[in-house]
């Protein structure tokens, strides 16, 4: 004879495996942004590439209103949306 769960208990283990779902994905999501970011690093080589620091600052810009709005995200504050990237 199994004990059937209170709703209390189904909500506790509702939010613990909400929990472990954000953790996991969070942290491959992290991951592989971080990973995108130091490609972009590669661009830097000026034996292969040539460009303006006026380029450079619109990758800084457009990468940080991007951290900018996700973080917001997590706030209750709404965020407009980011324009697209172009340089």
């Amino acid at each position: 004879m199994t004990k059937e769960q209170t709703p209390e208990e189904k909500k506790a283990a509702r939010k613990a495996e909400q929990a472990a779902n954000f953790k996991r994905l969070a942290a491959s999501r992290v991951e592989k942004a971080l990973a995108a970011i130091e490609m972009i690093g590669g661009c830097a080589n000026k034996n292969n590439y040539v460009y303006t620091d006026e380029q450079v600052q619109k990758i800084a810009k457009a990468l940080e209103a991007s951290v900018i709005k996700t973080m917001g995200r997590f706030s209750a504050d709404a965020v407009e949306e980011a324009p697209g990237f172009e340089l």
